[in-house]
């Protein structure tokens, strides 16, 4: 009986060993995951000002070869 003891309390010793590095993997996993977070936030913040200092790119022009005569000759000349 005292074999049976024995090995109980070595699989409780091992379940509490087991269940805190379960936790700790949690952890860790949980740090890593706002680590990362951060750093695409910050990413995604400078990408988004970097293309709000760039240069909007003009409409284009209408093309005007396909228009009828009479539209032509209405236009204001540039």
């Amino acid at each position: 009986m005292a074999s049976n003891t024995s090995s109980k309390a070595y699989r409780q010793i091992d379940a509490k060993a087991a269940r805190a590095e379960h936790e700790k993997e949690k952890r860790d996993a949980q740090k890593k995951t706002a680590r990362l977070r951060e750093l695409r936030l910050a990413k995604e913040a400078e990408e988004r000002e970097a293309e709000a200092l760039k240069p909007k790119k003009p409409a284009k022009a209408p093309r005007k070869r396909g228009l009828p005569e009479f539209v032509r000759e209405n236009e204001p000349q540039s």
